[in-house]
């Protein structure tokens, strides 16, 4: 096995599979939204603008990628006017599952056409629009299409991050294995999260805050993902004990919700939480890129490959 710049082969992936992406966003706006819509030009990842409302699609297949699907509240506001009802157009969950069809619409219309080229795409998922550079580092030598239509602008990202096998590394040496404590009530999810992570981190997992600072005595951890959902109520607080512990205080927190209230959010940052992720919007990409993230930690992108002589 050996390793080589991603971008040998992803800018080829990205070039062949642009095309079913590009015509599948005309064909939503011109024959389901029914407004017009030309491609205005292709642009690097950082050179593009960034709108309100972003959806990923996973791309499985000859290479591993993904697809944003990125939109300005206006033109879904719009689109929800033109398609379901003038008196929805100004509804927050409305416009974000609405964003979240949009970009199932374009998967859908690319479905043949991909398939016959050995991709597979997966689901939409929301993201927060920042998570676009995470998603897109500038090793992959990924594109963004910038389209205007009759209700405004839009922006489609589309890259491969890797080929046969797992893509996304980190610059850290191999020995250098973060600790993570995953701290849930449920024990199928405290083992999901282990088989997601177990392969780039040492993980452990705990029912309590309590369990985690016994963990934390014996093996200090780096991070702790903690599920703000209870049974008992929102664990937000459990953010302020964490911090306040001489075992952890030290210890960056992730938190995870599924609760699109700013509320607990805005008082687990307050208690001392590095970040959020909503569990409607989860991905192994984005929870990876968020544990990196909170490390300080540049994500850069390679393939394995078979060496063939």
């Amino acid at each position: 096995m050996s390793y080589i710049p991603a971008t040998h082969t992803t800018e080829t992936l990205t070039r062949r599979f642009s095309d079913p992406v590009i015509n599948s966003v005309i064909d939503v706006f011109k024959y389901f939204v029914g407004t017009t819509v030309e491609l205005e030009k292709i642009i690097e990842v950082d050179e593009a603008p960034r709108f309100d409302k972003s959806s990923a699609i996973e791309v499985n297949g000859p290479g591993k990628g993904i697809v944003v699907v990125n939109v300005p509240r206006k033109l879904v506001s719009q689109a929800v006017s033109l398609l379901i009802d003038k008196e929805l157009a100004d509804d927050e969950h409305v416009l974000t599952d609405f964003a979240c069809e949009l970009s199932n619409m374009i998967a859908g219309q690319a479905k043949k056409a991909v398939d016959h080229m050995g991709f597979r795409l997966g689901h939409p998922t929301v993201i927060e629009t920042d998570q676009i550079d995470t998603l897109y580092p500038p090793e992959a030598g990924s594109r963004c299409g910038i389209f205007q239509t009759g209700i405004g602008p839009l922006a489609v990202y589309f890259g491969f991050v890797g080929q046969l096998g797992e893509i996304i590394d980190f610059e850290h040496e191999p020995g250098d294995r973060k600790r993570v404590i995953v701290i849930d009530q449920d024990e199928m999810n405290r083992a999901l999260f282990k088989g997601l992570l177990h392969e780039r981190y040492r993980v452990e997992t705990a029912a309590s805050v309590e369990e985690a600072f016994m963990e934390a005595a014996l093996n200090s951890p780096d991070l702790i993902l903690l599920d703000l959902d209870g049974a008992d109520g929102n664990h937000a607080e459990s953010v302020k004990f964490i911090k306040e512990s001489p075992l952890t205080q030290g210890v960056e927190v992730l938190v995870m919700t599924s609760n699109r209230s700013t509320t607990s959010i805005i008082q687990a940052f307050n208690h001392g939480a590095s970040d959020y992720i909503l569990k409607s919007d989860f991905t192994k990409q984005i929870l990876v890129g968020k544990i990196e993230r909170a490390f300080g930690r540049t994500p850069v992108v390679k393939e394995v490959v078979s060496a063939i002589t």
